[in-house]
C-alpha cells in the first residue's frame, strides 16, 4: 500500500522549480535475481519495483517511499556480509523522474524547472499512486517525492533528456562538459582530436620557396589522429 502523500514547500527554490526526492535506487555488481535482491532491499523497507539486467549486471530498485530509499542506501553502503556484496556490490541514487542533468546523484534530489516537465509528466505527478502531489496543481517550491512514470502512455522529459552520471571531482571535474558530436571527451579539456581541425600545413610564405617563391604544394597524406581518451562513465538509467 502506498505511503501517505510527502509533500512540503521550500521558499528556497528557484521561481517556477519544483523539488523531486528520488525513490530510485541503482545497484551496480549485480549477480542477484530478481527475488533475491527483492529479498536483500526489503530488510530496509516495502520494494515497490525491482528491474535487473543481467547483462550489463546492473538493477534499478525503486524502494515505496523516500525514507525507505534513504535507509537502503545507508544500510547498503555499511553492508559486511560478503555473501550480500557478492549479489549487490555497489548501491547509488537513480534517477525515476525528471530530466537526468536536473538531479544531484550525491543526494538523490532534483530541482526541476516546471517547464522542463513534459505534458506526461504534469500528468503522473499530479495521478500517481506512489509519490506526486496526490492531485494536488504543481506550482513553484513544491517539494515531493518522485512520481511512478507509466510506460507507453507518454514521453517523459527522463527519456528526452542526456544521460549523465556522477559528477566528478577534484582537479578532472571539468569531465562532465559538453561532448561533441562523435561522443569523445568535452570541450578543449579533453585533449581528444578534433575532426574539425585543419589537417594541412599551411602554404610556406617564405621566399624562395618552389617555383620562385610561391607556396609549397600541400602534402597528400594525412596522419593518424590521436586516440581520444575514455572518459566515459557507465551511467544509470539506462
Amino acid at each position: 500500500m502506498p505511503s501517505p502523500k510527502y509533500i512540503q514547500h521550500d521558499p528556497n527554490l528557484p521561481r517556477g522549480n519544483i523539488k523531486v526526492l528520488s525513490r530510485t535506487l541503482f545497484v551496480g555488481g549485480v549477480s542477484a535475481s530478481e527475488q533475491e535482491l527483492r529479498q536483500i532491499f526489503s530488510r530496509f523497507g516495502e520494494v515497490q519495483t525491482c528491474i535487473v539486467n543481467p547483462e550489463k549486471h546492473h538493477a534499478f530498485v525503486k524502494m515505496a517511499n523516500r525514507t525507505d530509499s534513504v535507509q537502503a542506501k545507508l544500510g547498503m553502503e555499511k553492508e559486511k556480509n560478503p555473501q550480500v556484496l557478492n549479489k549487490a556490490r555497489q548501491t547509488r541514487w537513480g534517477v525515476g523522474f525528471g530530466p537526468r542533468e536536473c538531479s544531484d546523484y550525491s543526494t538523490g534530489i532534483s530541482v526541476i524547472p516546471i517547464d522542463r516537465l513534459t505534458e506526461a509528466d504534469r500528468k503522473w505527478v499530479v495521478t500517481s499512486e506512489y509519490g506526486g502531489t496526490g492531485g494536488r496543481a504543481l506550482e513553484t517550491g513544491l517539494v515531493i517525492e518522485e512520481p511512478d512514470i507509466e510506460i507507453g502512455t507518454g514521453v517523459s522529459s527522463k527519456a528526452m533528456s542526456r544521460r549523465v552520471g556522477p559528477e566528478p571531482t577534484g582537479k578532472h571535474g571539468h569531465f562532465h562538459g559538453r561532448r561533441n558530436n562523435h561522443g569523445g571527451g568535452g570541450g578543449h579539456h579533453g585533449g581528444g582530436f578534433d575532426p574539425n581541425a585543419p589537417r594541412f600545413r599551411k602554404p610556406d610564405p617564405r621566399p624562395g620557396g618552389p617555383q620562385g617563391g610561391e607556396p609549397r604544394p600541400e602534402p597528400h597524406t594525412i596522419g593518424v589522429p590521436p586516440a581520444v581518451p575514455g572518459f566515459g562513465f557507465q551511467l544509470p538509467g539506462m
